[in-house]
């Protein structure tokens, strides 16, 4: 079952699809109205239709089950946050979307449920950059990704606060976290990006917890997004009231696996979550979950 929401900011909306007898019935009124008010118009208060500039923007958040996959498209280029797990099949759900080239990917962090499955897409993509925050892991996993962009001699860029990225004429990414990572706490090491798709914008936190939310607490106006992709799939170290407050979301996004060992969602990130009115979708539950908007206002489908 797929649902759809149509919302615009500020309000929610229940959409349903409109019957050709809709249109049958209000088109021409429609028509009929636009030319009364092109009519009536003077120099002074001249009637204009917006022009269509094409700008559809695309958010996928990928279900990778425990992990995170974050995929932006816009008219200009494509932007992949993280890749959840080996063998997580996002390189196979990239090639059904019929891309070929990735532009930027972003490794938040060195764990092996954010970078796994990214090895694969640079093997099996043109990619045009890799952001990563920089900071060293033991596994073998973090050695097989470092290993695989140097061997298809991918851009690296250590990702830092401040950072931007133009993805099309209207949207852009800046980083907002981190200033100064350590590899003793990689959670914390998490690159947090906000996305500006138009006018909506969409906050990425990977796994930073409430140290991180803390330290971006001193820019609150980074923080205040339409979208947020919760930060650690959900966790109790994470999702901490005064940050929730400041990015005062919509609508917020779980990523995490089904009946997942470390009990994700934990209930107190639910409650706070719930606290500030924002609405709920989780991967374990909804499936792939896909936003769509055209930078003023946006749809939100799931798969189940």
């Amino acid at each position: 079952m797929y649902v759809n929401m149509f919302i615009s900011k500020g309000s929610q909306v229940r959409y349903s699809k409109p019957t050709p007898a809709f249109f049958k019935l209000f088109l021409p009124l429609f028509v009929f109205s636009i030319a009364l008010l092109f009519s009536c118009s003077s120099d002074e208060n001249i009637f204009i239709i917006p022009s269509d500039d094409n700008d559809l923007y695309q958010v996928h958040f990928i279900d990778v089950g425990q992990g995170d996959a974050i995929l932006v498209t816009t008219p200009g280029k494509t932007l992949l946050v993280d890749g959840g797990w080996q063998g997580s099949g996002v390189d196979q759900y990239l090639t059904d979307l019929g891309i070929s080239k990735v532009d930027i990917v972003i490794g938040t962090h060195p764990h092996a449920d954010h970078i796994g499955g990214l090895i694969a897409v640079f093997q099996r993509f043109e990619v045009g950059e890799v952001i990563d925050p920089g900071v060293t892991h033991t596994t073998a996993t973090f050695n097989n990704y470092l290993t695989a962009i140097d061997i298809h001699d991918i851009p690296f860029t250590v990702g830092r606060k401040g950072m931007e990225r133009q993805l099309s004429e209207h949207a852009y990414f800046e980083i907002i976290h981190p200033i100064n990572p350590a590899s003793g706490h990689l959670n914390n090491a998490s690159i947090v990006v906000r996305v500006h798709l138009g006018d909506i914008k969409v906050l990425l936190t990977g796994d930073a917890e409430r140290e991180s939310e803390q330290s971006m607490l001193s820019a609150p106006e980074l923080l205040r997004s339409h979208i947020l992709k919760v930060g650690h799939h959900g966790s109790r170290t994470s999702s901490t009231m005064p940050f929730l407050e400041a990015v005062q979301p919509e609508v917020s996004i779980i990523m995490c696996g089904r009946d997942n060992p470390y009990g994700h969602p934990h209930s107190q990130a639910m409650q706070a979550l719930n606290a500030v009115g924002t609405d709920i979708y989780r991967t374990d539950t909804h499936g792939h979950i896909l936003i769509e908007t055209d930078g003023t206002q946006y749809s939100i489908t799931t798969e189940k």
